[in-house]
């Protein structure tokens, strides 16, 4: 599950438990702050087997630590900047045993009164409208992975972000950039616009449209297509009740010559009562071509969380709608069809 800061502000509405970095600098115009977890979680599925192993175990535990800060120019301008780094374990047993991902990395300005505009690796304007979805500790968040600029995260973003208390205003554009999705969102040029509007102070709905060429090669002489995606966004919150659908629709490629239109939906239902959640999650991506069948998604979750202050425990289990003919296959020609259960703990400071 991929938590950005926008979407830590909606779960601290209904989550309590939700733990905030820790200040350890602050004058009378600069705060430092640090955060992070340590999450240790297994995954339980014949989809884990390979060629040469049969072991249905997967361990995807992980730490993730931060950096950010503040300095104010004055009441309404400030400096800021933000950086996220997630460190697994290495499988290769001859190799470095730590593995380094950049999540976050960006820098700019933050004014009250007309927006913030930050460069970086960093959250696409898409990520505000998707997080209504991807709400859930383990199973969701699947459908926007598959395009640069709708991608939870990306490198070279420039993103210009406005809100009042009813309207959000976002957009971002791309260079060159590279997502932390698969080989069609890499060294791609692109933007991405959202519009959200909340109807009543429960209900809110949202719209977005973002293009991006696509190279999966890696190579920028290399012929590309073209990434189109519009959404529809809405959600709704009352009390610990919130539910959320989302809905994506366009065209997917890796080359101007491997090109599909594609149809995704993203549901969640979840209800938070005193310190425990239950919610389940809907996740469906289908491209029309099958050469795009490893992006193929239907699956429907369910799961069960429970919050101790900064410590987590979770359990979900997902059952895995995909039919032979919509999935990739694996070395042996299996399709990958394999439900899965997931638990973990995590111990946010």
């Amino acid at each position: 599950m991929k938590k950005t800061l926008l979407a830590l502000a909606v779960a601290a509405a209904s989550v309590s438990t939700v733990a905030s970095a820790a200040t350890i600098y602050k004058d009378d115009t600069s705060t430092l702050n640090m955060g992070g977890r340590v999450e240790v979680r297994a995954n339980f599925s014949d989809a884990n087997k390979t060629d040469t192993d049969d072991n249905i175990y997967n361990d995807a535990s992980r730490v993730r630590l931060n950096l950010g800060g503040e300095q104010k120019l004055n009441d309404d301008v400030s400096f800021i900047g933000f950086t996220e780094f997630e460190l697994t374990e290495n499988s290769d047993p001859v190799g470095d045993d730590t593995k380094i991902n950049t999540r976050y990395l960006y820098a700019g300005v933050n004014s009250q009164t007309y927006g913030a505009l930050t460069y970086g690796h960093q959250d696409n304007a898409f990520t505000y409208l998707t997080n209504f979805t991807d709400m859930a500790e383990v199973f969701s968040g699947y459908i926007n992975e598959n395009n640069v600029a709708t991608s939870d995260r990306a490198n070279n973003v420039l993103r210009y972000a406005f809100n009042t208390e009813k309207l959000t205003i976002q957009a971002s554009v791309q260079g060159d950039s590279d997502s932390d999705g698969n080989d069609v969102t890499q060294n791609a040029d692109g933007f991405g616009v959202i519009g959200a509007y909340k109807l009543t102070d429960s209900l809110e709905f949202g719209l977005g449209y973002a293009q991006t060429d696509a190279n999966a090669s890696g190579s920028d002489v290399n012929g590309t297509g073209d990434n189109d995606t519009y959404t529809a966004a809405l959600r709704y919150t009352n009390e610990g009740l919130l539910l959320a659908a989302t809905y994506e629709g366009g065209t997917i490629s890796r080359t101007s010559s491997d090109e599909s239109d594609f149809n995704a939906a993203d549901a969640y239902a979840g209800y938070t009562f005193g310190d425990n959640n239950v919610n389940m999650t809907y996740n469906y991506y289908k491209a029309d071509e099958s050469s795009f069948n490893n992006l193929n998604v239907n699956n429907i979750a369910l799961e069960y969380a429970r919050y101790f202050g900064n410590a987590t425990v979770y359990g979900a289990y997902a059952f895995n709608l995909l039919s032979d003919s919509d999935a990739t296959t694996v070395g042996n020609g299996t399709a990958k069809t394999e439900d899965e259960f997931q638990v973990g703990f995590r111990y946010a400071f």
